[in-house]
């Protein structure tokens, strides 16, 4: 209910623009309660109404209804328990971080990155290990390595060749791929002349991603420092992303095993033929491959991109055209051949800037925003510079309802609606559905109101073992209080773990239970049967055409009731609070 109550207070919308000036539009014991308030809450639950001047009149009795609640919730000093204050904080933290972000510079990373996305890049790189706690020894060490090995690839280190019979000093660039397998210390850049592939958007170190995109095509980077050490790398080709949506079946190949791998070998072959001949792929791989996580989809890997997969899985998958079949080819993992559906390149952005945010908050270059909103609000508020980044935003965050009209009216609202549900609770609901009395005079006074399209059948259904037990069930039944009923048959009939009775309580129309209608609506057609367990069938009640108390229609008369509380209510908390109206202020 507390949910519902809040959707209500709280509908999702925008506030519309009133260039009026803020004026107060009413006073409630007093206290004012303004203009703007009021035409927030308005437009957020009556947009597709016109501003009639008529409408905003009805609809302001029932803000002053809403206020005078909250008024009362106030006196009763419900905003100062500690549940209350707990809750109200949780709303706004939900309600918050937007605000604390600068979002001019979080979209500048998510377009800088998906412009990133739209073209890969082909590098290779030089390493120079330093840890980041290094001392300035190894730094030093280090740095001099590197700017060597940039050096050499670059202008070239100064030598001396002979020329006829003169020395003279030269400089010539080396190959990137001799110096890497010289001076990397990437083990696997010793083997491969530094080669790393294709390069995407959030597949390395921001460090390492920044330096390659930044540099041109066929051109060396700066010295960038990763988590790892120093690094420069090559740009050796770029080309507009594509990814692919493709499907694979594989044998696993163990290493050292020169069995295994033949056998592995004659397996996939004889798959790969089967699906030649005919066979289903998708079957073939549910029941054959063993990557077990895409077999359970017919072999189906989804859409991934360059970077994502082995070599020669890559190559080999990226070089089909749609609709292909590779035939079998061998990875670290084992034996392949593979299926490509369907390829295409980057999507629109706007059907992609979810993910690419998500990415963003996730990346270490999100850092960059977080730099700038800290920078911006030292600036904006002329904060000290002694200041730490987290006092600078508690700062900012202290002062959001001043900065933000839209957050200042949802945290009221929040703080409105979470009054408004307890005090509701209080004077109302729990007393409605607590006041039996209450709830059984209503019903009489109002029996009129409380009809039924069809009779029903009221009491018990008495499912027994055998007669005895059946006819000693139906005189409880008929004697005890309709509450003890059912443990009175526990405990007299249903003894040494033996269930001799079963017991159905309620209110039944025809067509809803087959037992009813046979036994208690006497309707021979009805289809029932009864069970080897329990062949003594009994109904103890009697059938009605109408309601004959309020529990027979508890949830109709509990809201009705609610309702009529709820108007004294009312009644009283305007005599209780004076409320003054200027009606010029509309």
């Amino acid at each position: 209910m507390k949910k519902v109550l809040l959707s209500i207070v709280l509908l999702a919308g925008s506030l519309m623009g009133f260039a009026q000036e803020d004026k107060v539009l009413l006073t409630i014991n007093g206290e004012p309660v303004m203009l703007s308030e009021f035409l927030y809450i308005y437009e957020k639950n009556n947009q597709e109404n016109s501003l009639e001047k008529k409408s905003m009149e009805e609809y302001l009795d029932l803000f002053i209804n809403f206020k005078l609640k909250v008024t009362e919730a106030i006196a009763q000093g419900v905003d100062t328990t500690e549940a209350f204050k707990k809750e109200l904080a949780g709303y706004r933290a939900q309600a918050t971080p937007k605000y604390l972000q600068d979002q001019e510079a979080i979209d500048s990373l998510v377009v800088m990155s998906y412009n990133r996305k739209a073209n890969v890049r082909r590098a290779a790189h030089i390493a120079i290990q330093c840890p980041a706690d290094a001392d300035s020894t190894t730094v030093a060490d280090a740095t001099a390595k590197i700017e060597l090995a940039r050096e050499r690839v670059t202008t070239g280190v100064e030598k001396k060749v002979k020329k006829g019979r003169k020395w003279i000093t030269v400089r010539e660039p080396e190959a990137f791929a001799d110096v890497a397998r010289e001076m990397t210390e990437d083990p696997a850049g010793k083997e491969n002349g530094g080669e790393l592939g294709w390069i995407e958007v959030f597949r390395f170190v921001y460090p390492f991603e920044d330096a390659v995109y930044t540099t041109p095509v066929g051109e060396v980077t700066p010295i960038f420092r990763s988590p790892y050490g120093f690094h420069i790398a090559l740009v050796e080709e770029e080309r507009a992303y594509e990814e692919v949506h493709a499907a694979h079946i594989m044998k696993m190949m163990p290493r050292g095993n020169e069995a295994t791998a033949m056998d592995a070998k004659k397996k996939i072959d004889s798959l790969y033929q089967a699906v030649l001949a005919g066979a289903d792929f998708a079957q073939v791989a549910i029941e054959n491959s063993d990557d077990k996580g895409s077999a359970v989809r017919g072999g189906d890997l989804g859409w991934f991109g360059r970077g994502m997969m082995v070599q020669p899985f890559e190559n080999i998958t990226f070089g089909l055209e749609e609709g292909a079949m590779s035939e079998p080819f061998p990875t670290r993992f084992g034996w392949h051949f593979v299926k490509l559906y369907e390829k295409r390149g980057i999507q629109p952005l706007d059907s992609i800037r979810q993910q690419m945010l998500n990415q963003v908050k996730r990346d270490v270059r999100f850092a960059e925003a977080e730099k700038s909103f800290i920078q911006k609000t030292r600036t904006e508020y002329n904060l000290p510079a002694e200041m730490t980044d987290a006092e600078v935003k508690a700062y900012a965050d202290a002062h959001l309802e001043e900065k933000y009209e839209d957050l200042r009216n949802l945290v009221r609202e929040y703080h409105d609606g979470i009054l408004l549900f307890d005090v509701s609770l209080r004077e109302v609901w729990d007393k409605a559905n607590k006041d039996t009395k209450g709830l059984a005079a209503y019903f009489k006074a109002n029996k009129k109101n409380y009809t039924w399209d069809e009779p029903r059948f009221k009491g018990y259904m008495i499912y027994a073992k055998d007669e005895v037990s059946a006819k000693a069930a139906k005189q409880i039944a008929k004697s005890a209080n309709p509450d003890s009923v059912v443990s009175y048959i526990n405990q007299r009939i249903n003894v040494d773990s033996v269930t001799y009775v079963r017991v159905e309580h309620g209110l039944w129309t025809k067509g809803k239970n087959a037992a009813v209608d046979r036994y208690a609506f006497k309707d021979k057609a009805a289809e029932y049967t009864p069970t080897e367990e329990f062949p003594f069938v009994i109904p103890v009640g009697k059938v009605i055409k109408a309601p004959q108390e309020y529990t027979d229609v508890r949830g109709q008369v509990t809201t009705d009731y609610q309702d009529y509380l709820e108007k004294l209510w009312v009644e009283a908390l305007r005599e209780k609070y004076p409320v003054v109206v200027n009606k010029e202020a509309l």
